[in-house]
């Protein structure tokens, strides 16, 4: 017979790993789960169960009147265009009417979209142990329904404030009267230095500015030309904009504007430029005279962010405050420890540099998420509802987790491995520097390849992969390798059930895995969590793990087989 204390579940007042540890091997433990769901008139107390929270002396009801589904949270695929919502469905029990005020048709219906939703779990009814595994908000499409004795309610995780559209500003009429033919116009976002690695025809000045009187028949020449040209460069503010750098396009030549025409304008983003001077001159010796079909293109640094204007991760995080509202405590503190880390070198974001130009709106989420990918990082919410960053630098791996899976934390007949088929490629090419002037990236390396995967997969799998926002090739060639070696090591994924020991964990540890089922054998092998959920039957936490098996890197050798990782050799194909 155990000689254990049962106890400390029925009085504990920490919800800790230790409190963890010791109910593990009792095999009992209170946690029990809530939902906090807002409503037009208030906030609806619901779980599984009839149970009081106590905070402070004071008790919140939590009505008998749903069934709790499994809550999953996870950073996404890795090198994946597409972005995962952590989703929750609620069935919420209606058959009493007890909610109808607040249904169609009823004297307090005011509609669900965008109310939040909160799921919590603690230790009985002890309030300070309860903490949010879900937080999120009802989405304008499919998510709220009901049938005759429920209402269906679907929300998605904090992502879905991120997910809004920028750039946002239009030229028009309104605040343009004789903006022409660039009314309807979407003003870019800038960010970082254009003032290198552009166009070479017009000295690298690669950065579009838009006319904004073009419609002013003083304009046309038909007439005294008694305006000068107005242009517009983006929708924020720049550091600086270079009036020896204004340069037009007329047909298939570019005509560097003489600075005695070229004026700087407010926040440096506007310019006036003064026509038949005899300063300027284009085809033939001629002075230069605007046309409609002038195209226009400066060099210019971007958004002023102080001593981080080329840095991704500030860039980042002045994109998601700008244009998300996201605040400044919103953000976990690994956030600054990316920014500023200096090496080893190909993980020295600190000098990678980084630049941004985007006209045509997309989510800030998608763009963030891009931005982070080519520079091997994700963002993710955390279990403190912060965003956070999880690194895919191999310098950051943890060799020896703290936390260790035996089978007596797997649940029974969960484990299954399988080979992540989507990002197993031992061959691949970049292509990088992406310029408005084209449209496109300009740029592309070599292709490189891990030799020694290819003679263990007998096959070269190839893949080609865009950095549009950095533009030094030796940060693209240092980002293209380190990715190489980690996608040609044979990833594995793991799927499988841990035992509620393991509810502290989040996504982006590390735990080592230590079992033996069946066949299958890992021995001590450190594994990053890339999805982690709750069931609340029986309060199981579903996890996706990344097994580095066969991925060596410092302080861990990997095993038998091993090609990929920090002591792969990849090489530049000539």
């Amino acid at each position: 017979m155990s000689t254990s204390d049962r106890r400390p579940y029925l009085v504990s007042n920490v919800l800790d790993q230790q409190f963890l540890n010791f109910c593990q091997d009792n095999l009992e433990c209170k946690l029990e789960l809530v939902v906090d769901i807002e409503t037009p008139t208030g906030t609806i107390h619901a779980s599984d169960r009839p149970k009081y929270v106590i905070d402070g002396g004071v008790g919140t009801y939590y009505d008998n009147r749903l069934v709790f589904p499994v809550i999953s949270r996870t950073v996404g695929e890795w090198l994946s265009t597409e972005i995962e919502f952590s989703v929750l469905k609620l069935r919420l029990n209606n058959a009493d009417g007890n909610f109808n005020d607040i249904l169609p048709a009823g004297a307090s219906y005011d509609g669900f979209i965008g109310k939040s939703v909160e799921v919590r779990l603690g230790l009985r009814d002890i309030s300070s142990t309860f903490t949010t595994i879900f937080k999120g908000k009802i989405p304008p499409i499919g998510g709220f329904a009901r049938d005759t004795i429920s209402i269906n309610i679907t929300a998605r995780d904090d992502y879905e404030k991120l997910d809004v559209k920028f750039p946002n500003t239009v030229l028009n009429v309104t605040n343009f009267p004789f903006v022409g033919d660039n009314a309807g116009t979407i003003l870019p976002v800038v960010y970082g230095d254009w003032t290198v690695a552009g166009n070479p025809l017009s000295d690298n000045a690669s950065v579009p500015a838009f006319v904004t009187n073009g419609g002013d028949t003083s304009m046309n020449g038909e007439v005294a030309r008694t305006n000068n040209v107005e242009i517009i460069v983006s929708e924020n503010d720049l550091e600086s904009l270079f009036d020896a750098d204004v340069w037009v396009n007329k047909g298939d030549e570019f005509f560097n504007l003489n600075p005695g025409d070229v004026t700087i304008g407010s926040g440096n983003r506007f310019i006036d430029i003064a026509q038949d001077t005899g300063l300027s001159k284009v085809a033939d010796g001629a002075n230069y005279v605007f046309e409609d079909s002038d195209e226009y293109f400066v060099k210019c640094k971007g958004k002023d962010l102080g001593t981080f204007d080329d840095n991704i991760i500030e860039q980042a995080r002045d994109i998601l405050k700008t244009y998300a509202g996201v605040s400044v405590s919103e953000f976990d503190s690994n956030w600054d420890t990316f920014r500023d880390k200096a090496s080893p070198t190909e993980s020295a974001i600190t000098s990678i540099k980084s630049r941004v130009w985007i006209q045509n709106p997309e989510s800030v989420l998608a763009f963030v998420l891009s931005l982070f990918e080519q520079v091997r990082l994700e963002m993710f919410i955390d279990r403190n509802l912060k965003l956070k960053i999880s690194s895919l630098h191999l310098d950051e791996f943890v060799a020896s987790p703290s936390f260790k899976v035996t089978n007596f934390d797997v649940v029974e007949k969960s484990f299954k491995p399988s080979t992540d088929v989507r990002n197993n490629f031992n061959r691949a090419q970049a292509v990088f520097n992406f310029r408005p002037d084209l449209d496109d990236n300009s740029q592309r390396t070599s292709f490189f390849r891990n030799s020694a995967s290819v003679t263990q997969m007998d096959k070269v799998v190839d893949k080609v992969i865009t950095f549009p926002n950095l533009y030094i090739e030796s940060d693209v060639e240092n980002q293209l390798e380190e990715i190489l070696k980690i996608s040609s090591s044979s990833l594995e994924h793991i799927n499988c059930e841990l035992t509620w020991r393991a509810l502290l964990l989040d996504i982006g540890d590390f735990i080592s895995l230590d079992v033996k089922i069946g066949s299958t054998i890992y021995e001590d092998i450190p594994c990053l969590i890339r999805e982690l959920g709750y069931d609340p039957n029986g309060i199981k936490i579903p996890v996706r793990l990344w097994s580095t098996q066969l991925l060596p890197f410092p302080g861990f050798s990997g095993v038998t087989g091993s090609v990929g990782g920090n002591t792969a050799t990849i090489t530049e194909e000539t």
